[in-house]
């Protein structure tokens, strides 16, 4: 057995942490930017108790910034970047959803070195720039589901080129996780699966591709039997703290054991989908990719999609990992198609190729390694629906 395991962050995790930001905050400096989205954070309290939180304890400027979008633009980093700068920022807080904690992470990279968003993105051939400095970064999920507080990955669009692409390195993690289930009590039913649903794909894929690491594999699998006994709980029963917890603690181990083992082909044919139609939750694609992909997968590691499906309460099998994923899908009100969320049939052969263009490092550590014609298939199976 062999295994590398590294993560900087410190968590701390429990009900209430998040008023203890101030307290942790001023290790970091009294100058501090809360990168944000537009609304979830006013209108559930948590922005203003991490501001009160903040000036409790000595913070000089507490500045907001709220232009996160859901999917997450170099647009809008860029534009915080300079205001980071300008207003001589010692460290930012993500407080939000993943767009909000992989904006805040990326704002750290582009206002501590030269260049733009874009210049740090992965592509298959590596990025334009590497950082060399950043600002600390204290993150605040509200939702559970990324996992992006314990990693180093910040996934970005780019709407001029319809892209959508990860800055990944190790200047890229936290310093701290603030993770407080309570925030997650405000998300709807919709928004708890479309993020319990982003945390199960992380858990499935870090525990099936290619790659080797036995830590992050057993993180994959407690993260995997959370989220089967406790999403549908959380979505039936938004104020269940004890589901609101196990949820958030299942979001967080699929967020580390995918910064050791990466994800597979579902997120990589998803990020495209999303990028061309950003009205589209990741979550959303994710489900509407998830069974081909799944029935495409199994027999290339048939060990781990049978233990799959026993985790989920079925017959340790193969494939029964994609009747797994179907009635669970569609317990939660999940089960979809490409066409259900939009997408265009004639817009699948360019999918096809941003898979390969943008996605093609991911091919080789996923269980099948697939040609682009099987992309084409999946694609085309996906979009009236498994």
């Amino acid at each position: 057995m062999n295994f590398e395991f590294y993560l900087p962050v410190e968590i701390i995790f429990g009900v209430g942490s998040v008023d203890k930001i101030g307290e942790v905050g001023k290790r970091f400096g009294y100058r501090v930017l809360i990168v944000t989205g537009r609304k979830s954070s006013k209108e559930n309290g948590s922005l203003q108790r991490v501001i009160e939180s903040l000036r409790r304890n000595g913070a000089e400027e507490v500045l907001v910034f709220d232009e996160i979008e859901p999917n997450p633009t170099d647009k809008s980093v860029n534009k915080a970047s300079e205001f980071v700068v300008r207003e001589k920022i010692d460290y930012i807080v993500g407080l939000g959803g993943g767009s909000s904690l992989d904006s805040a992470k990326a704002i750290s990279i582009v206002s501590s070195n030269e260049g733009y968003a874009w210049d740090y993105v992965n592509y298959p051939e590596g990025p334009r720039l590497i950082p060399f400095l950043n600002r600390p970064v204290i993150c605040i999920p509200t939702t559970a589901g990324t996992g992006s507080e314990v990693n180093r990955y910040a996934v970005l669009s780019n709407p001029i080129r319809r892209e959508k692409l990860v800055i990944s390195h190790s200047l890229n993690y936290p310093k701290v996780a603030l993770i407080d289930p309570s925030l997650t009590v405000s998300m709807d039913r919709r928004l708890t699966a479309i993020t319990g649903i982003d945390a199960l794909m992380h858990a499935l894929e870090s525990l099936t591709n290619r790659l080797s690491n036995t830590l992050a594999e057993e993180l994959a699998i407690r993260a995997i039997s959370l989220i089967k006994q406790w999403l549908p709980i959380a979505i039936e029963e938004p104020e269940n703290l004890q589901a609101r917890s196990y949820m958030s603690y299942a979001s967080m181990l699929a967020g580390i054991a995918i910064d050791r083992k990466r994800v597979a082909l579902i997120h990589g044919m998803e990020h495209p989908v999303s990028a061309h139609y950003p009205q589209v939750a990741h979550g959303e694609g994710l489900s509407a990719l998830a069974l081909a992909i799944t029935d495409f997968n199994y027999k290339g590691n048939p060990q781990k999609y049978a233990l799959f499906a026993e985790l989920m309460g079925y017959e340790p099998k193969p494939h029964m990992a994609v009747k797994v994923l179907e009635d669970f899908l569609e317990r939660l009100g999940m089960r979809l198609s490409l066409k259900d969320l939009g997408v265009e049939k004639e817009k699948l052969e360019r999918l096809t190729e941003d898979v390969y263009m943008l996605s093609r490092g991911l091919f080789a550590i996923n269980p099948v390694e697939p040609t682009l014609e099987d992309v084409q298939r999946l694609y085309e199976r996906a979009y009236e629906g498994y």
